[in-house]
């Protein structure tokens, strides 16, 4: 028999699991109307170009936007590396005298 802790978990899987379908579908929505937005501005923008050649009008005066300039960034100089000499170690001396 299932204890009433595990059944609550389950539950709450559940419905977890389905606001993560219900905002999969919104999201999935979404991009198919911004795709569906995107190809309608395009339709228009070509079909006001193709009415103007057949009116033979020149073609508008473009206007150049510039994306901003990005802010220098601070440049960090890295560190230099550091080489340490190790000591040599010193020779242990053996003597049997010391030791007693």
């Amino acid at each position: 028999m299932t204890t009433s802790y595990i059944l609550e978990q389950q539950v709450e899987l559940r419905k977890n699991k389905a606001l993560m379908r219900e905002a999969e579908r919104a999201e999935v929505e979404m991009l198919v109307e911004k795709k569906n937005l995107q190809q309608a501005a395009d339709e228009a923008r070509l079909a006001a170009k193709l009415e103007r050649i057949k009116r033979g009008d020149a073609e508008p005066v473009s206007v150049a936007i510039e994306a901003p300039k990005p802010v220098a960034s601070k440049t960090i100089a890295p560190k230099p590396k550091i080489f340490l000499r190790k000591k040599p170690a010193e020779k242990e001396t053996i003597d049997a005298s010391e030791e007693g």
